[in-house]
């Protein structure tokens, strides 16, 4: 969802899992957007798993300069795979449109130590999610629900599960480098937008 000039809105699961229950997993993520951009119209993506292309991970050392035959690539997916929500990885993209650079990739790691090589963007702000298992993150030890950020130097990420069937979330984006005032869910450049972006909110204002 891009909220831009203003959409009010809320998460919910539907009826159906309310009745069923069981385990419901969701992780949200902010992303600013440029100061040109932030009074943009806003927009909702309905992006499903049939949406997402789902590519093998390169191992380190595999001479990704030929891409591999088809066999090779039903092998590498039982070791380890990358579904490209957003971005690009190996010539695939994600379905879900952004304003600026940024790769949102859920990594399935299923092998322990098995180790691979993720290419980001040079000069990315980039994190590392555990949602499940263990993993040494260019060597340092993550477990479940850690979070790392990385270094902005190089583009090159090296992953290496400690458990089988580990999964993470890798997020990168070109830097904006612009100030920042935010209260609440308003995120604007100063304290006198953010102020009138809360007087527009009082009197219904936003979106229009």
């Amino acid at each position: 969802m891009t909220a831009a000039r203003g959409i009010v809105h809320e998460e919910y699961h539907s009826t159906e899992f309310t009745k069923r229950g069981g385990i419901f997993e969701m992780c949200q993520l902010w992303v600013n957007l440029p100061k040109d951009k932030k009074m943009t119209e806003p927009r909702y993506q309905a992006i499903l798993d049939a949406d997402i292309p789902k590519v093998p991970l390169v191992p380190s050392g595999y001479d990704n300069d030929n891409g591999g035959d088809a066999c090779d690539e039903e092998s590498m997916l039982e070791e380890g795979y990358a579904r490209i929500i957003a971005g690009e990885y190996r010539g695939a993209k994600g379905p879900a449109m952004t304003f600026t650079p940024i790769n949102l990739w859920d990594v399935g790691l299923l092998k322990q130590q098995k180790e691979f090589e993720l290419h980001l963007g040079e000069g990315h702000t980039a994190l590392v999610f555990v949602r499940r298992g263990s993993v040494e993150v260019q060597g340092k030890d993550l477990s479940l629900a850690d979070v790392a950020i990385m270094d902005r130097a190089g583009s090159t990420l090296s992953v290496k599960a400690t458990e089988d069937d580990t999964s993470l979330l890798i997020l990168s984006g070109e830097p904006i480098e612009e100030p920042i005032a935010a209260r609440g869910p308003f995120v604007m450049n100063t304290q006198e937008e953010l102020g009138q972006a809360m007087q527009d909110y009082h009197y219904g204002m936003n979106g229009f």
